[in-house]
């Protein structure tokens, strides 16, 4: 299933944003089934590609609810282990969502701010990927 994640992804938040409660549960829980059953870097890559981006509050808040849980099961060692535009990317990420208007995707960037906060380099990773006016 890893070769179809980012389609998968793309069309259940769309379903988030567009649909009746009912189709968004199963959507929400679809997506977090597929967080839990792929590989956890493909997981991470998909829900960060329209987890921002979406001009829909419930599919922001959806993306982000499920990337924490990826975000917990990688840890912070490994997600900042990577190359520096892959974890600059996911900080800024994390920054945009802990600063959402909607008040469960800021609950939801600010726990996977402090994941990755228990970095013994988080703060050089901050000052690099993040504009001193964003924080």
């Amino acid at each position: 299933m890893d070769h179809k994640v980012d389609e998968v992804a793309c069309v259940l938040l769309r379903k988030m944003g567009d649909s009746s409660e009912f189709i968004q549960k199963a959507a929400s829980h679809s997506l977090g089934l597929m967080a839990e059953n792929v590989t956890p870097a493909r997981a991470k890559t998909a829900l960060m590609a329209s987890a921002v981006r979406h001009h829909n509050i419930l599919v922001r808040k959806c993306a982000a609810e499920h990337l924490l849980t990826v975000v917990e099961k990688i840890g912070a060692q490994k997600l900042l282990s990577g190359r520096r535009d892959s974890t600059d990317l996911l900080v800024h990420t994390m920054v945009k969502l802990a600063q959402d208007c909607h008040q469960d995707t800021r609950c939801y960037g600010r726990k996977m701010l402090n994941v990755l906060m228990s970095h013994h380099e988080f703060d050089r990773y901050l000052k690099q990927s993040v504009p001193s006016r964003d924080l």
